[in-house]
């Protein structure tokens, strides 16, 4: 070797640089819904030491169809929020719903499936308009839903003429009945149908090629259609799903509460679309999914339990809800979204 030979420096290996406590929290609680089963767990054990009587078969049923019936309303807007829009529109859904479980299906003695059908072609076509004109037009599906829910909320109304007095029949009332059975075990059918609901949406989010071109045009919209995916009919389905489901909700609603009224579907804007963020679905969200949405409805509906025991108002309730959002927020909405990373 030439005594000119400069040896190379050695390599030296940079630092590993930990991530912090807070940071390694935050990406723990992206992956798993642990912490929502955590706050179930919670919930669920301070409720029965506070109040040890409603460890009971009927209580915990209630408790249950509340659940189910809150997670069915939520379940389109799921769909929506990860798509990155918002679904104000479900209140008017709702209420057509209703309408055509207590007055058409009830009064008019028009059979259960039938008015199932109707609501499903009427609400889903309504939500199917709705994301064509959003992805066609490229306005904001939050002033086109408000916009439409009223006009569907006037309409139903309208076909209503002021009769509020009808129930569904006994075919609807006995799928979400306290009292009914679902083969041979002591649970409303209700409850089976949101699982399997669950069930089927996990399928498809997870193990289809549709669910995978969802998530990828909520995640990045020009990036989807870049890769060739037809983010018009994935818009179009999506609301079209958001309106049909919201519609069949409130037929189980109409039926659960044996009536209906003029703001049926208001409480279930608000409640629902804390469902899916109090379960850790963002918009926009790769994680987002239709189990954290039952676990946020869950966890609502013990926290409402609490509230009602300690003699909270409603006024009090909302605040509490809004603090909770907030705290959620705060937590899956601060990292960088998936489209700002490329």
């Amino acid at each position: 070797m030439s005594s000119d030979t400069v040896p190379p420096a050695p390599r030296t290996q940079a630092p590993t640089v930990r991530p912090r406590p807070w940071t390694r929290f935050r990406a723990w609680a992206f992956e798993v819904p642990a912490l929502q089963v955590i706050v179930v767990l919670t919930l669920a054990a301070w409720l029965v030491i506070t109040m040890p009587v409603i460890a009971n078969p009927r209580s915990i049923t209630s408790i249950l169809v509340i659940t189910s019936l809150l997670a069915l309303a939520a379940m389109g807007q799921t769909l929506v929020v990860i798509l990155g829009g918002l679904d104000l529109a479900a209140p008017g859904y709702i209420l057509f719903g209703a309408f055509m479980a207590a007055n058409v299906a009830g009064k008019l003695g028009v059979p259960p499936v039938v008015a199932l059908l109707i609501t499903v072609l009427v609400c889903g076509g309504i939500g199917a308009l709705i994301g064509w004109i959003c992805h066609r037009l490229a306005v904001q599906p939050l002033v086109v839903t408000l916009g439409t829910g009223a006009a569907i909320t006037g309409a139903t109304l309208f076909l209503a003429d002021g009769d509020y007095s009808s129930a569904p029949p006994e075919a609807l009332r006995s799928l979400a009945s306290l009292r009914g059975t679902t083969l041979g075990l002591p649970f409303p059918p209700l409850i089976l149908i949101v699982l399997l609901c669950g069930a089927g949406m996990w399928l498809f989010l997870n193990r289809t090629a549709a669910g995978r071109r969802f998530y990828a045009t909520g995640i990045n919209f020009r990036a989807a259609r870049l890769a060739r995916v037809r983010t018009a009919a994935v818009w179009t389905m999506v609301f079209a799903a958001s309106g049909a489901l919201a519609g069949v909700a409130g037929i189980f609603i109409a039926s659960f509460g044996a009536g209906w009224s003029q703001t049926v579907g208001e409480p279930y804007l608000f409640s629902g679309l804390a469902a899916v963020l109090v379960g850790g679905s963002i918009f926009g969200s790769i994680r987002g999914s239709y189990t954290r949405t039952l676990l946020g409805a869950l966890i609502l509906t013990l926290l409402s339990t609490i509230i009602v025991s300690n003699g909270l108002t409603e006024a009090q309730s909302r605040i509490v809800f809004g603090v909770i959002i907030l705290a959620v927020v705060s937590l899956y909405g601060r990292g960088r979204h998936v489209r700002d990373r490329f």
